[in-house]
């Protein structure tokens, strides 16, 4: 039974990336498309470069004028 929802979910999963529901947002860094993620870290790894004592997530999204 197990074994049946591990491969029913992997279906769901699979079927899902298949229609591009987890594809993420690119945006161009340094002068590269990159994905959203990639450049968090990248922001986050050169802050914690110059602050050794943190521990940082950094999270960019699109502002909205509600």
């Amino acid at each position: 039974m197990k074994r049946l929802l591990v491969i029913i979910s992997l279906l769901a999963v699979a079927s899902l990336a298949a229609c591009g529901e987890f594809e993420e947002e690119t945006i161009m860094y340094e002068g590269k498309e990159r994905t959203v993620s990639e450049v968090e870290e990248i922001i986050a790894d050169k802050l914690e470069v110059e602050n050794p004592e943190l521990d940082l997530e950094i999270d960019l999204y699109e502002e909205t004028e509600d």
